[in-house]
């Protein structure tokens, strides 16, 4: 899936195995040796730090994302 984004020109960015990227795309490595139950954690974190980013410089709120409506169920 990569090599087809790349070949249609996108902007593709990857966050894990620098070995996967190809010259000249954005790499985000990961660190190495943490357990299975933690890695999540940080493999998570960069895309997190992204969307916080994305959505102040869009001058939207972070913490009160539209489309998300709390719903509250009492029996």
């Amino acid at each position: 899936m990569l090599e087809r984004l790349a070949d249609r020109g996108a902007d593709v960015s990857i966050i894990g195995d620098p070995a996967a990227a190809r010259p000249g795309q954005i790499v985000v490595p990961l660190p190495t040796g943490s357990t299975e139950e933690l890695s999540p954690i940080p493999e998570i974190m960069p895309l997190q730090r992204l969307a916080h980013t994305m959505a102040v410089a869009r001058h939207h709120d972070p913490d009160a994302p539209r489309g998300l409506a709390k719903v509250t169920r009492t029996r």
